[in-house]
């Protein structure tokens, strides 16, 4: 395809305010998704040259059918993510990080911004050497001084300044007749349209963050210091003592804490019906800043040349114990979680942890492979943004709220029922969340016979059952009036098993 770049941006700006105008998200996102990703593959066949640009533009076109199947906010989170990311990625030579992606996205985008206007060049009518700058840098200084004296002017006489008020009347009744014809509205979305579509003009050039990227490397080099290598020599020994010395404390007191983890949390658990505020609240969020300390430390007595001190055996092998202590203390994280989940059933939150620890898992690992193999701290931050990327859109291939009504009602006779937060679960669930009287009742007597706190009335105390009809009815009313380009399948089947 030979296309101009500013024709093909024009033609995404118009598909844009076909798809979005006065129209709420759903399966438009899917169908703009999968046309964007369609014109980037053609039109740009470079950009899809490195792995990661592959792994971001699946994660792009992916994430747009998820949020038509399940329209998940998180979701779109994601799609936004990735398309700031392809962006980014737009650079003379590939990139290799994601962190370096994101940060090119800020000089990236104003460049598409240029490169749009530029591109009209392309159609060769007349050559002109005048940029927009030249022109603003011209006309600033006399519009400046014409603002100036109109100023002047009017405070040094009463009829100059009622005449410019009179003319600024007679304009504004202009545009008011002017806008009556122009739909706002429409204008917002087809600039929000353009905004996105620039990315279709954007040319590949080096930035600093390109450079930083293309220099950078995942193996550690040692730098070697000729000036003062005795003393050198001495700070190394230094600084692999203190290492030894931390560590050796560190894995000793980690130790301890594991030991009344496994016998007081693994194996000698008893839930007495209190809220779990300390174990799961408190302490999880403790023991995760623990861990990201931990993967601090490793980094910093890995940063540099006691990769490569001769006698650093010993701090190797007890980083190593270090590193795996930590993975048996994500471990006990996740036991944590889990009899949360048990006992107060599923929550976005305890998911999003339980995702975010096996993302501590995948940078504990990279650490492993960073002391053994020498690697650079690019490499880890690297290999983890990439994990982090891909766990972030393996995420958005459920629908969370089905899942979360369905576990949390099918598992009434041992976990207590938060009914606030399941009445205000998406529509997607609300097949999961209509109750008859005889369920009611029976999910009652049972919480109270199960559960300590729990009493009888819950559902009338919140109304649960008329709020969750209101919710179906306008549902229902909502669903009939929605355009084809708004569907969410997930809506479309739960209308299908409500009626």
């Amino acid at each position: 395809m030979n296309l101009p770049k500013y024709l093909v941006t024009l033609l995404a700006t118009l598909l844009f305010v076909l798809l979005f105008f006065e129209k709420s998200l759903g399966l438009n996102v899917a169908i703009y998704g999968v046309a964007t990703t369609v014109l980037l593959v053609s039109l740009k066949t470079s950009l899809f040259q490195s792995h990661i640009a592959k792994v971001v533009g699946v994660g792009f076109l992916l994430t747009s059918i998820l949020y038509f199947l399940f329209a998940s906010p998180f979701t779109l989170f994601v799609h936004i993510l990735s398309f700031v990311l392809l962006i980014g990625l737009h650079a003379s030579t590939a990139l290799r990080s994601l962190w370096y992606a994101f940060a090119n996205f800020f000089a990236n985008y104003g460049r598409a911004v240029s490169d749009f206007f530029s591109s009209f060049k392309s159609r060769k009518k007349r050559k002109s050497h005048i940029s927009l700058g030249k022109v603003a840098r011209v006309a600033f200084l006399p519009l400046f001084v014409i603002l100036l004296f109109l100023a002047l002017y009017s405070m040094g006489s009463s009829y100059f300044s009622d005449a410019l008020g009179h003319i600024g009347e007679v304009l504004g009744d202009f545009m008011a007749k002017v806008l009556k014809y122009i739909d706002i509205e429409a204008v917002i979305v087809a600039v929000l349209g353009l905004a996105i579509a620039v990315v279709h003009s954007l040319q590949y050039r080096p930035s600093s963050w390109s450079t930083a990227d293309s220099k950078a490397s995942d193996a550690l080099t040692r730098v070697r210091l000729k000036a003062f290598r005795h003393f050198r020599n001495l700070d190394l020994t230094i600084e692999y003592k203190s290492g030894v010395f931390l560590l050796s404390t560190l894995c000793a007191m980690l130790s301890i804490l594991l030991y009344l983890e496994i016998t007081n949390v693994w194996v000698g658990f008893e839930w007495g019906g209190e809220l779990l505020k300390e174990l799961v609240h408190e302490g999880t969020y403790i023991l995760i800043v623990a861990i990201l300390v931990s993967m601090g430390i490793t980094l910093y007595y890995f940063r540099k040349n006691l990769n490569f001190y001769a006698q650093n055996k010993t701090l190797k092998l007890l980083a190593h114990v270090w590193l795996g202590l930590n993975a048996l203390l994500v471990i006990s994280v996740v036991v944590r979680t889990l009899y949360y989940i048990e006992f107060f059933g599923l929550a976005y939150l305890r998911i999003g942890v339980l995702f975010f620890l096996l993302a501590c898992l995948v940078g504990l690992g990279t650490l492993a492979v960073k002391i053994y193999g020498v690697r650079s701290t690019y490499y880890v931050f690297r290999v983890n943004a990439l994990a982090g990327y891909i766990l972030l859109v393996v995420i958005c291939l459920f629908n969370w709220d089905g899942i979360i009504a369905k576990y949390n009602f099918k598992h009434y006779e041992s976990a207590f029922i938060h009914l606030p937060f399941m009445s205000d679960l998406s529509d997607k669930a609300l097949p999961y969340l209509q109750l008859t009287d005889e369920e009611v009742s029976q999910i009652e007597a049972k919480q109270v016979e199960e559960i300590p706190f729990a009493k009888r009335g819950y559902f009338n105390d919140i109304d649960y059952q008329n709020k969750i009809a209101n919710r179906i009815e306008k549902f229902k009313e909502k669903q009939s009036k929605r355009h084809w380009l708004e569907q969410v399948w997930a809506e479309d089947r739960a209308l299908q098993k409500l009626e």
